[in-house]
């Protein structure tokens, strides 16, 4: 029977018995839709991380949802859960999202009352999923990955490059946990972690399972690197994340690592509103060194046991040394590692460029530098003291504001080379991680 012909069947009907009979006519339809899928045999769908993203899973509703009880959030929970008996499947209860545009190796997916978090594989590590479900949602059907309530309550933290992501949304207070107290440079996480008695789980640089597991925080950010003490972790249902924001060429890219964080703590809204002035004030001055004539020649690295360690023609920091209006002498290339190159071949294709940056952290000035190899003597950047580091932010445990916090602050990374490489249209700003070395 079709609708038409139950309508008309039923005109004389009254109202409300009319509303009864027209749910009962839909019930119907859904049995029958049931019993003809059932008749046509058994389907098999095989769910990974490269198909995740086209699985639509459907929660199951713990209350029924009329047109008149459905209460649209403003705005994305961040302090609390959905309440007892008032999830909706049809609410959206994510209106602050994320659009990831740079960034290339995670991406976030969402749907009314979960988010997919995929981190695409690397050489050693597999690529994931993870189902981010709003607390007080009903969780998805058909998803085989692991499921993180959000907003979460606790997190363990691996890498330097995840406390600003922390910091910058005001989430302090959800950290348990910390790899190494003492590469900490942020004084208001730091204050956090020796008010709190905040665990430190890698001390001597590998994960203490068991002090993870007594904590057993919502998940664990890792550092992106492979460790035996994962799979024990997973295995108790401790969610572990891969964080490789390391693998990013694109320094805006880099920064939007911190929409991981925010994802997981449901701060959309600041994390966008952050990126989007960030990536604006990147992009007035990468416009502004463009229009540079003058593009100075840029040598980088630093030698240990007499190999010289330089990035790549297709890395991140040759990436930064074009758009601040340099020339990487080791532009050409799609490496995105590092090179490894023998001190003969420094001095001759270095000898002309007039800037050194990142040079040896452990020097304090130049004669320190040529103590250890009288032959940088020869380099054009060791003549005119134009040789950098990023060590001005060092605090007392040798800990390098650099690496904290420079990732997710690209704008005043490139601020920084501009400063160097083209000093006279850079008068107002303050270097903020770069130091000049002295003769002596």
């Amino acid at each position: 029977m079709t609708f038409v012909q139950f309508a008309s069947q039923h005109k004389n009907t009254s109202l409300n018995t009319l509303v009864a009979l027209i749910a009962a006519f839909g019930l119907a339809c859904t049995s029958e839709t049931v019993s003809d899928a059932a008749d046509s045999g058994p389907t098999t769908a095989t769910v990974t991380p490269d198909t995740v993203s086209t699985v639509l899973a459907t929660p199951t509703s713990t209350a029924a949802a009329t047109s008149d009880t459905l209460v649209e959030p403003a705005t994305n929970l961040t302090d609390s859960c959905i309440k007892q008996n008032e999830f909706r499947a049809e609410v959206d209860y994510f209106p602050d999202k994320v659009s990831v545009r740079t960034a290339e190796n995670f991406s976030i997916e969402y749907r009314d009352s979960y988010k997919i978090l995929t981190i695409n594989g690397t050489d050693s590590t597999d690529a994931r999923s993870y189902i981010l479900v709003q607390c007080g949602a009903d969780a998805p059907i058909g998803l085989d990955h692991p499921t993180i309530n959000i907003p979460i309550r606790s997190i363990f933290l691996s890498s330097s490059t995840q406390y600003p992501g922390i910091t910058t949304l005001g989430s302090k207070s959800v950290v348990t946990g910390v790899a190494q107290k003492g590469y900490i440079t942020s004084t208001e996480l730091m204050a956090h972690v020796i008010e709190n008695n905040v665990t430190e789980f890698a001390a001597n640089f590998e994960v203490d399972t068991e002090a993870v597991i007594a904590e057993k925080p919502d998940v664990l950010l890792s550092s992106g690197f492979p460790d035996p003490s994962y799979s024990v972790l997973r295995g108790v249902e401790i969610p572990v994340i891969d964080w490789t924001d390391w693998l990013e060429i694109n320094p805006i890219g880099r920064a939007e690592w911190m929409y991981v964080t925010a994802a997981l703590l449901n701060h959309e809204k600041l994390a966008s509103a952050f990126m989007n002035e960030v990536e604006k004030e990147y992009s007035r001055l990468s416009s502004m060194a463009l229009e540079q004539s003058n593009r100075p020649k840029i040598m980088v690295g630093s030698a240990f046991q007499g190999t010289f360690y330089a990035p790549g023609g297709g890395s991140y920091v040759a990436q930064l040394i074009d758009d601040a209006g340099g020339d990487y002498i080791w532009r050409t290339g799609e490496d995105t590692g590092s090179l490894y190159l023998d001190i003969e071949t420094v001095l001759v294709e270095g000898q002309a460029a007039p800037i050194w940056i990142d040079a040896p952290s452990h020097w304090s000035n130049l004669k320190q530098g040529l103590i250890e190899e009288p032959r940088y003597a020869d380099l054009n950047s060791i003549q005119m003291e134009q040789v950098w580091n990023h060590t001005r932010l060092v605090n007392k445990n040798g800990a390098d504001d650099y690496f904290e916090r420079a990732a997710s602050r690209p704008d005043l990374l490139l601020a920084d080379l501009m400063k160097i490489f083209h000093p006279e249209i850079m008068t107002e700003h303050s270097l903020e991680w770069y130091l000049r070395l002295p003769p002596q």
